[in-house]
């Protein structure tokens, strides 16, 4: 069974599913790619060349992936940075394919309009997420992200805990708050939240002292493949806040812009660090 990953991708770099698709790898799973976006590097390091795939070109590729019998055999399909309005549809495609072929794929969508209170998505794309993110089982915005998908900003742990709930309202069974800094959160932590139903954990990590491009890309890959083998959301927020944070201290170590994906690789699967959930409901 394969995981249908479609997000933007970089020649150079370890964000979209440069990162995503090697973390899914490493923990073997069969993934097929689709880039939405195609890049020379993160945008953030300058310079950077290509741009959004044409819409006729992207509808091709379900018709391709149709042909090998893709889609009967599709597990998930994963989003991240759609890039244009014809990155939703691919998605909405592609969930129709596979359930037209007898599968019943779970829908993780992690919704990139944002971080650190910039948006860097036109309002269409906005709209588009918030149409596609109905659909899904699983959803995972960061801090900006939760407050432009539901109009609220939290300022506390209750109210980060209210905006997920408002999110599973619409149509996830589970929402995930991958980054959050509230008044109530102990100084130089960061907050991952998980609502699962009426359930909810949340873990609490320290803060490594710069930002990280892909860190949200890789985190939902991660919790995919860990709540697809266990289907329980503690023990897979628990796996991907441990894999994820093994990451970024190989990253800090390193000294580098991107994530160190490739030196971290074996840390990753046997993280060395280990946080446990706190129920929270």
């Amino acid at each position: 069974m394969g995981i249908i990953s479609i997000q933007s991708q970089v020649v150079s770099g370890h964000v979209g599913n440069s990162a995503a698709v090697f973390a899914l790898q490493c923990c073997g799973r069969e993934v097929w790619p689709i880039p939405t976006v195609l890049l020379s590097n993160h945008p953030g390091h300058g310079g950077a060349q290509g741009g959004p795939l044409p819409a006729e070109f992207l509808k091709t590729l379900p018709a391709g992936l149709a042909a090998r019998g893709c889609f009967a055999n599709c597990a998930a399909i994963l989003s991240g940075y759609l890039g244009s309005e014809a990155g939703a549809a691919l998605v909405t495609d592609c969930l129709h394919r596979a359930r037209a072929a007898g599968a019943n794929p779970i829908y993780l969508c992690d919704p990139v309009l944002g971080d650190d209170g910039r948006t860097y998505v036109r309002p269409e794309i906005v709209t588009a997420m918030l149409h596609i993110s109905h659909l899904a089982h699983i959803i995972t915005p960061n801090a900006h992200e939760i407050q432009l998908l539901t109009g609220a900003a939290p300022a506390t742990t209750t109210q980060a805990l209210l905006a997920l709930r408002v999110l599973q309202s619409r149509g996830p069974g589970i929402a995930v708050l991958t980054s959050f800094e509230g008044a109530d959160t102990p100084p130089a932590t960061l907050e991952i939240i998980a609502a699962d139903g009426p359930a909810a954990w949340r873990i609490k990590i320290p803060k490594l002292g710069q930002k990280f491009s892909g860190a949200g890309d890789l985190f939902a890959a991660l919790f995919l493949h860990f709540w697809l083998s266990t289907r329980a959301t503690p023990d897979a927020l628990a796996k991907t806040c441990a894999a994820v944070h093994e990451v970024l201290l190989q990253t800090v170590s390193g000294g580098s812009d991107e994530l160190a994906l490739i030196a971290a690789r074996h840390q990753m699967l046997s993280p060395r660090h280990i946080f446990a959930p706190e129920r929270l409901a």
